[in-house]
């Protein structure tokens, strides 16, 4: 640990401790009682998460962050020489990313990880790789579970970096010392680090209500929604203000406080989105294409991009194509999103970026993969 990263730290955990709570009206409990030194594991709803769990730990912790930020021009400089982030090439092995942490934790640092490695597009905890439970068994380290709840409405996926005022807690699921963690088998350990975690934001919502406060509550739900389940066309969805409709065929649904839906079969996202999972299945098994109007494919290499095209964006079960370029999907190693309009992927060694166009749905590429 340096201690410039002690320094800015706790210089700036108070300051964010304060943000969060007039932003968003955040509490969460302070982890006490803790290790020597730990590895942390929290779900991940929203992009303010490593604030929210950082608000609960006193003691410095270096984060596991995305590749993608130390694309940002201006604010990776910062953030780098303040916290030190641990990169992870979503998409792509985490071979480096391992090294990286239990090089920190054997130092005595504690570190940081969301453990889906992904936001919740549909307010359900993400699968978490299997091989999570090997990384905590490989640490000999302590393992601290961490647990926020009401993040997916205070601020959806889909809508990008929007508050909305509501319940929003934050606090330690369970302890375990390094002592405990020998014992257990690594399938133990991730049956333990899975049960922590998962949570289902509307089966809580359903059994308890709250009200999210905000504007536009609805603006941007066309990046989740892009199937019409009147008409059954694509990428007809246009939200604005609380509603969203279908430009097709008129069909027009209310977004409220509560994160539910009204004028449609469907009374919540995850209903909706648990349909239209069943519907990009059938769409694969039809043979049908998935294809966007425009997007840029990039190679990224040591945090730089290079254009490699930019055009049509389509995919088969066979095939992925960007303008003149085409990947056969066999040959992905693995796909990801980062944000909203990014789908990241390796092929071999080989990483790219395709972003998707302002205006086309991102998200049904990536459910396409994985349907396939």
């Amino acid at each position: 640990m340096r201690k410039k990263d002690l320094f800015f730290y706790k210089l700036l955990r108070p300051l964010v401790s304060v943000f969060l709570k007039i932003a968003f009206g955040y509490k969460c409990k302070q982890a006490k009682n803790l290790p020597e030194n730990y590895i942390v594991l929290s779900n991940h709803a929203t992009d303010f998460d490593p604030l929210l769990v950082g608000a609960a730990f006193p003691r410095q912790m270096y984060f596991v962050a995305s590749e993608h930020i130390a694309r940002w021009p201006n604010a990776y400089k910062f953030i780098k020489f303040a916290f030190e982030p641990i990169m992870r090439y979503k998409g792509a092995s985490a071979a480096s990313t391992v090294l990286e942490m239990i090089r920190h934790v054997k130092k005595g640092a504690n570190v940081c990880m969301f453990a889906e490695g992904v936001r919740t597009w549909d307010g359900v905890t993400c699968p978490i790789l299997p091989s999570t439970a090997k990384v905590i068994k490989t640490a000999k380290c302590g393992l601290v579970t961490f647990k926020l709840t009401g993040g997916y409405f205070a601020s959806p996926m889909w809508s990008g970096a929007s508050i909305r005022k509501g319940y929003l807690h934050g606090e330690v699921a369970n302890v375990y010392t390094k002592e405990q963690l020998k014992e257990m088998s690594v399938e133990e350990i991730y049956t333990a680090i899975t049960t922590d975690l998962y949570e289902d934001a509307y089966e809580r919502q359903l059994a308890n209500p709250k009200k999210y406060k905000g504007k536009n509550l609805a603006e941007h739900l066309e990046r989740l929604m892009f199937i019409c389940p009147k008409c059954g066309k694509r990428d007809t969805f246009h939200s604005e203000g609380n509603t969203v409709s279908c430009t097709s065929c008129g069909l027009t649904m209310h977004y409220d406080e509560y994160g539910m839906l009204d004028g449609a079969e469907f009374k919540t996202l995850k209903a909706f989105s648990d349909w239209q999972k069943e519907q990009v299945k059938a769409h694969i098994a039809a043979g049908e294409a998935y294809t966007a109007t425009s997007g840029i494919l990039n190679l990224v290499e040591n945090h730089e991009e290079t254009r490699i095209c930019e055009g049509e964006v389509s995919m088969t079960a066979q095939m992925l194509k960007c303008g003149n370029t085409q990947i056969p999907v066999a040959d992905i190693t693995d796909l990801a999103m980062h944000g909203q309009q990014a789908l990241v992927f390796s092929v071999g060694k080989t990483y790219y970026e395709l972003r998707i166009a302002p205006g086309s749905n991102a998200l049904k590429f990536f459910l396409f993969y994985k349907g396939i």
